[in-house]
């Protein structure tokens, strides 16, 4: 894949958007309880109470479903000018990043979850640059992290064969069939953010002739509809969906507050 169609993957439209809207994140109130923990605090400008604040947009149904185990900080990181949209590749020296605005500020990790056969998965939230000011830094951190705590949700119904989901209404669904649903709706629509453009194919498709790919690629567009509806913003090239990112996707807002709402049958 040529770099040009890696421009998902360079916040500097992001940055400059979150630096003039006016969007705040402002500091959490002191007291809330963080159910995870956290290593390397050093690198994370988010307190406990914020990521607390975060995961409490998510239903409580949702939040049982999550296979988080804990939360490292990292150090600044760029993706590497050899990424590709199915391998991005992470470099810490900006020489070697596809530009300067090309920052990972979050991922998250099954390394555990490969060596042991046990469904888990640690986010990593990365220290921002200092040149960026302290609310985009904060803003930009919290759509990350609702984003990969969205992995931590999706994951299993994306991945463990027949991981069976109990919708509101009653209905058993297999959550893989679920998920693919989910694909279909979007594959009417533009990618819901900039950074989701990076994973279309062609026609605005999603790649169906290799399902792992496919199944990033449906992932991520899934984690950042997540993160639009829970946090009302989407950074795409609609500035008027901007700040009401699913105006124009009713049906897709209606299945993602399903999915969120929707109880683990355990009984397989």
């Amino acid at each position: 894949m040529a770099n040009e169609d890696l421009s998902g993957l360079d916040m500097g439209e992001t940055i400059d958007w979150y630096e003039s809207s006016g969007i705040e994140f402002r500091q959490a109130k002191e007291g809330l309880i963080f159910p995870y923990t956290i290593e390397q605090k050093e690198y994370i400008e988010l307190t406990e109470d914020d990521l607390s604040l975060l995961i409490q947009l998510f239903p409580l149904t949702a939040r049982k479903r999550s296979i988080l185990k804990k939360v490292v900080g990292k150090p600044t990181t760029w993706f590497r000018r050899d990424s590709t949209a199915e391998k991005p590749q992470e470099t810490q020296e900006v020489k070697q990043a596809l530009s300067p605005t090309a920052l990972v500020p979050s991922y998250i990790d099954y390394q555990t979850w490969r060596n042991t056969g046990i469904p888990s998965a640690d986010i990593w939230l990365y220290r921002l640059p200092k040149n960026i000011s302290t609310m985009t830094r904060r803003i930009i951190l919290a759509q990350g992290f609702v984003h990969e705590y969205g992995h931590s949700i999706i994951a299993p119904a994306l991945y463990i064969p027949n991981y069976k989901l109990v919708l509101p209404s009653g209905k058993e669904v297999e959550g893989l069939e679920y998920i693919l649903e989910f694909a279909k709706l979007a594959e009417a629509h533009a990618p819901i953010s900039h950074y989701a453009a990076t994973y279309r194919g062609e026609s605005n498709c999603f790649d169906n002739t290799d399902p792992q790919k496919a199944k990033i690629a449906i992932g991520e567009e899934m984690t950042e509809t997540i993160a639009a509806h829970l946090l009302g913003l989407a950074f795409c090239e609609e500035q008027a969906r901007r700040t009401n990112p699913l105006s124009d996707r009713s049906d897709i807002e209606s299945h993602i507050k399903e999915f969120l709402a929707a109880e683990h049958n355990q009984k397989i």
